[in-house]
Parts: C-alpha cells; structure tokens; sequence
C-alpha cells in the first residue's frame, strides 16, 4: 500500500490515507454537508460566451465538490470541447498535458431523480465492461443538447444550464473553456 497526500481544498486541511489505488481516489476530501449546501452556481466562460449552470450539491455531492476543486485550481482553463455532436452533446474538460494536480482519478457514481434532459450536465465515464460500477471521470463534464433518456441511470448528472443554453449550442469542437468560476453562497 502507497499513502497518499489529499488535499481538502475547501476547508484547507492536509489528510492522509492508505489506498492500494490511490491515483483512482479524488485528490480531496468531501467538504461537510453544511459547506457543499452553499455551492448552488457556477459561470463557465468559453470564447463564445458564457452560461450558468445550477449545481446540485444535495444530489451529488461528489461530483460538486469535484467540479469546485477543479475550478479553483484552475484545471479547466485552457481546456477545450473536444467532442461535439450537434442536437445530442458536447464534452470538454480533458486532462491537459503536463497540468500538476490533474490527476488520474474517479469519482464514485451518484444517481438520482434528476433526467438527462436538454441542458443537463454530467460527468463522462468509461464504458461498463471497463467501469461496472459506472464510476465518473474526474475531469471531463458533458452537457446535453436534447433529451437522452437511454443515459439515465447511467450517468451521473450534478447540475444544469439554467442561463446561456444558446451559448452552449454555439460551442463547435476545438472551442477553450476560458475559466469556470464557483459560487458558493453566505
């Protein structure tokens, strides 16, 4: 067993823990249920624009929490939509090369009542013969253009467009993610 060195970027405290994968962990602790209630939004800027995304914190804590530590380390600036299926989705947030934090790692599947609708956002994952327990990437987010009911279920959904869904239908394949900022309420 390696041990391994997690950040737990929103309260700021250093944890340690013995995992035989530690590369497949999350490189921070899940915050208190207080705390992550706070992170209701986010504004993803990209160069066609920007558009806001609800967050859902009580559904998806992981996946929330994830999204905020990767924000405020910056790991989605520079990032592009690499994948672009017009009237169905778009995905971006690809590790980027050479990106110290970006880490390889998984998130731990959270469903919920919640569909995979137009403007929903979710995170990818590999197929189930690779990933059976249908884990999340800890990276790359995706963001439906139609309705896709044949991914509930299968993905887990922490959010969705709620201002600038014209945007997010303009983004065509090589488009950056310019920044994605966070809000966490009082």
């Amino acid at each position: 067993l390696r041990c391994a060195i997690h950040l737990l970027t929103l309260a700021g405290l250093i944890a340690f823990s013995s995992t035989k994968l530690a590369a497949e962990e999350p490189p921070f602790l899940l915050p208190p249920r207080q705390d992550l209630s706070r992170i209701r939004s986010a504004e993803v800027t990209t160069s066609r624009g920007s558009f806001l995304v609800e967050l859902y914190p009580e559904e998806a804590p992981w996946h929330v929490a994830n999204f905020k530590y990767r924000a405020d380390k910056g790991l989605y600036r520079g990032s592009s939509f690499h994948i672009v299926q017009p009237g169905y989705i778009i995905q971006g947030g690809a590790l980027k090369h050479g990106v110290k934090g970006g880490g390889m790692y998984t998130l731990p599947a959270e469903f919920s009542p919640y569909r995979h609708e137009t403007g929903a956002l979710g995170m990818a994952r590999q197929s189930n013969d690779k990933n059976p327990e249908r884990r999340s990437d800890g990276s790359q987010f995706h963001i439906l253009l139609g309705d896709a009911p044949h991914m509930n279920g299968s993905y887990t959904i922490f959010g969705k467009v709620i201002r600038g869904m014209d945007v997010v239908e303009s983004i065509q394949r090589g488009d950056p993610i310019l920044e994605v900022k966070v809000f966490v309420r009082r």
